[in-house]
């Protein structure tokens, strides 16, 4: 990071009380740069100025670190994998009295944790093996919550869900297309912050064990000491022998974690050992 950079950083805890220091030095360097270009100025001192009278600014300067994109079934390679193998496996070692409890954290505005439900779903409709499931979406966001919980796109949105996909589990309101009750119920909605440390999981979910916890496009934007701060409170949560899927950016960040093991390089999912 720049020096007139860090130094803004360290301003910045005169004016907040996030913990700037646990980005990452790029991702908060453009962040700041985008602000200060948005606010019209290209000096630093100019922009500690700004920050100091205009609380406002501050708001804007800490919503721009929230990153809420997302996408329905983002990673091809990784969906693929979930559906013909991963998540089979899971439902095939459960009884029919058992649970499937996935979790998916950092879900943003849902497009995630309700890709994960249509496979859920679709699986359950070829398999005679039918259990019950629930999905425990969280987020820091509360903004990106709110639009998760609701379930409403746009149809640019769902383009990367399958026609029949759309026919069976969205239902169509003029331009915009919500999820399906049955999809919708399925998931359950909470706040939850990666890196407080006073719970390993989503106090929704009571005891955490979950056979799948999912965690994609969120470890990068954290230094390395965060980053391991995360990955242990989602093995933490997992079950025995569960699975944890990242981004395939974050592959490297995982991969020397002592608890987990690769199971399909080179995609990014691993087994808590």
């Amino acid at each position: 990071m720049k020096k007139e950079h860090l130094q803004l950083a360290r301003h910045l805890q005169t004016y907040s009380d996030v913990d700037f220091a646990k980005y990452d030095d790029h991702f908060l360097m453009q962040s700041i740069e985008r602000r200060i270009e948005a606010c019209g100025t290209n000096a630093i001192a100019e922009y500690l100025d700004i920050l100091a009278n205009n609380q406002e600014e501050v708001s804007n300067l800490i919503l721009s670190l929230n990153v809420t994109y997302t996408d329905f079934f983002r990673n091809t390679l990784t969906y693929a994998h979930l559906e013909q193998w991963l998540l089979p496996a899971i439902i095939k070692s459960k009884t029919k009295t058992g649970e499937l409890r996935i979790w998916v954290a950092g879900c943003s505005t849902g497009q995630e944790p309700y890709s994960i439900a249509i496979l859920v779903e679709r699986l359950q409709a070829m398999s005679d093996h039918q259990i019950r499931y629930r999905i425990f979406a969280t987020d820091h966001d509360e903004s990106a919550l709110q639009v998760a919980q609701r379930g409403i796109y746009q149809h640019n949105e769902i383009q990367n869900v399958r026609y029949k996909d759309v026919m069976d589990f969205f239902i169509k309101k003029k331009e915009q297309f919500a999820i399906s009750p049955e999809i919708r119920s399925a998931v359950s909605f909470s706040h939850f912050d990666l890196l407080h440390s006073d719970s390993a999981f989503p106090e929704a979910s009571i005891f955490g064990n979950f056979d799948l916890v999912v965690c994609c496009n969120l470890l990068y934007y954290y230094k390395s000491k965060h980053q391991q701060k995360i990955i242990n409170k989602l093995v933490e949560a997992m079950s025995d022998h569960g699975y944890l899927v990242t981004g395939e950016t974050e592959k490297q960040m995982v991969t020397k974690h002592a608890g987990l093991k690769a199971v399909v390089p080179p995609s990014p999912i691993f087994q808590k050992q």
